[in-house]
C-alpha cells in the first residue's frame, strides 16, 4: 500500500508540509478578506458630499512587482495591492492610476510596451476586483525612473514594477 506525505507525518500528526500549506491558506484567507473589503470600499465611490462639508484629501500606495520580462502580476503582490486601501475606513475613492516600470535590460522600444502591459495587468487585476475600470488610469514609464540601479539583479528587480496610486476624499470630522 502507497502511503501519502500526509500519512507520513510526524508523530504529531502534522507534517512540516501540511502546517506549511495551513498557514498559507489562513494568510491567502485574510488577503482575500482585505482585498474584499477594499474593492467594496473603492465601489463606494459614488458617495457625495455635501457643498459646505470640508473634505481631506487620502492617498494610498502600493507596489507590484515582476518577473524579469513578464507582465503578470507575482502572487505574493496580488494581495498587497489593495491590503493598505481595504484598511482605510470613510474614504470615498475617486481614480487609481497604475503605472509601469522596467528595468534597463532590453531596447528602449520593448521596455516602453513592457511596461504599458505592467500597468495593464494591474488595472485587469483591479476591474477583476469589480473596481469601475473608468476610474483606473495607466501610464508607462519604462526604464526612464529606476528605484534602484541597474547594475546589479538586485536592483534591476526593484525596477521591475508597477506603482498604484489610489486617490479619494473623506469627510473632515468638526
Amino acid at each position: 500500500m502507497k502511503t501519502s506525505r500526509f500519512d507520513q507525518s510526524s508523530a504529531s500528526g502534522t507534517s512540516a508540509s501540511v502546517r506549511h500549506q495551513n498557514a498559507s491558506r489562513a494568510r491567502t484567507s485574510t488577503a482575500a478578506k482585505l482585498i474584499a473589503g477594499a474593492a467594496a470600499t473603492l465601489l463606494a465611490a459614488n458617495t457625495t458630499f455635501a457643498a459646505d462639508a470640508p473634505v481631506q484629501k487620502v492617498v494610498v500606495r502600493s507596489v507590484a512587482y515582476f518577473d524579469f520580462d513578464q507582465a503578470s502580476i507575482r502572487p505574493q503582490d496580488q494581495a498587497k495591492i489593495l491590503a493598505e486601501v481595504g484598511k482605510m475606513q470613510g474614504v470615498t475613492w475617486q481614480t487609481v492610476t497604475a503605472t509601469g516600470h522596467t528595468d534597463s535590460i532590453g531596447p528602449a522600444a520593448y521596455n516602453e510596451k513592457l511596461s504599458e502591459e505592467r500597468a495593464a495587468s494591474v488595472k485587469t487585476y483591479l476591474v477583476g476586483k469589480g473596481l469601475d475600470p473608468a476610474m483606473i488610469n495607466t501610464a508607462a514609464k519604462a526604464a526612464a525612473a529606476p528605484l534602484a540601479k541597474n547594475g546589479s539583479a538586485r536592483g534591476r528587480a526593484k525596477n521591475r514594477r508597477a506603482e498604484i496610486e489610489f486617490q479619494g476624499v473623506r469627510a473632515v470630522q468638526p
